[in-house]
């Protein structure tokens, strides 16, 4: 019997004309692509999560208080749009989304995940806040 994350994985392959990556030993799909990789997993096979780790030169260990509110209007304006969420740790940027798959179907996913591609570049393309 396939796991949803198997048929989730299998679908956005197919839709983005990608070979479907193996998983690794804790569970985890990494998917490379020309300018970027994100990672693909299902803890529960319930909920697939989409990571992608901000390409920034310098993640600061503590952004100073201005620049900290600069990002989290940023982050928040970006929230209208973008499904994506920002999240620092261990001193770098990351991407996230997690979808429940019990509410969507196999079919969604794939449009999902593009969705999560196109904020991957967004923030890629306004990184220089973070340099």
């Amino acid at each position: 019997m396939t796991s949803r994350f198997d048929a989730a994985l299998a679908a956005i392959c197919a839709q983005g004309g990608w070979t479907l990556p193996e998983t690794d030993a804790g569970g985890y799909a990494r998917v490379a692509l020309r300018e970027m990789e994100f990672t693909l997993s299902a803890p529960d096979d319930r909920h697939l999560c989409f990571l992608y780790p901000l390409p920034v030169s310098a993640a600061p260990e503590e952004a100073p208080g201005g620049q900290a509110r600069q990002l989290a209007r940023m982050a928040a304006a970006s929230a209208w749009e973008r499904k994506a969420i920002l999240s620092f740790c261990e001193g770098a940027f990351y991407l996230h989304v997690i979808v429940d798959m019990a509410a969507t179907s196999v079919e969604e996913i794939p449009a999902l995940c593009q969705d999560f591609l196109n904020d991957c570049d967004w923030w890629r393309q306004n990184r220089s806040f973070f340099t």
